[in-house]
């Protein structure tokens, strides 16, 4: 049995958002964090996005293309049954927005046109794979704890650190602590690709091309 998303918000261990029509860009964003989740695209999705959560259930509410999810308040403490897992359709282009703590977040956003990714608080244990961008794209943390980013293999990529930066590998260059901050490019030039930006402290941050 699968819920729709509406204005109201339902919540439900399946919930899929119905496609708007002639949508510019798709916004995911989780209100109040987020654990224990893994998004990707599906091929052939005929609505915006699909989901399955794992106890304790969201809300989640859509109006158009932006959609919400809301963990109830303390959920992040209590054990989850399993992963949620969310399909994006890839035919949308995407910005991903995450307010609140977000831990063990497996993202791969290959084959969806991503414009932006925004952390707005910190996170721990996060994967993004990433695929090769029409333009610059850029990915924003507060602070991090555990950040692997996979890109393309000649996919260019600048991180910038506004504080300290622990254990962080860049293809093939290593920096074991670096205080006052830290900005590294991969490439010159003006090739489409990422900037990584990291507002806060960062600890355990991999940058590679896969």
């Amino acid at each position: 049995m699968t819920a729709f998303a509406s204005a109201e918000g339902v919540r439900d261990e399946h919930v899929a958002v119905p496609l708007p029509d002639a949508p510019s860009v798709a916004r995911l964003s989780f209100d109040n964090g987020l654990e224990r989740v893994t998004l990707g695209p599906r091929p052939g999705l005929t609505g915006l996005l699909e989901a399955r959560f794992g106890t304790p259930l969201p809300l989640v509410w859509a109006a158009d293309a932006n959609v919400h999810i809301a963990y109830p308040a303390g959920a992040r403490l209590l054990r989850r049954t399993r992963p949620s897992a969310l399909a994006l359709n890839p035919a949308v282009p995407w910005a991903l927005d995450v307010h609140g703590g977000a831990a063990h977040l497996d993202a791969d956003l290959t084959g969806l046109d991503v414009r932006s990714v925004t952390f707005h608080s910190g996170a721990a244990h996060v994967r993004l794979v990433l695929g090769r961008p029409a333009g610059t794209r850029v990915i924003r943390l507060a602070s991090v704890e555990d950040l692997r980013v996979e890109r393309p293999a000649g996919v260019p990529v600048r991180v910038a650190f506004a504080r300290a930066v622990t254990r962080l590998s860049l293809d093939d260059q290593w920096y074991g602590a670096v205080g006052g901050g830290l900005t590294q490019a991969t490439h010159g030039g003006d090739a489409p690709g990422y900037e990584v930006v990291v507002a806060g402290g960062a600890d355990t941050v991999t940058v590679v091309a896969a």
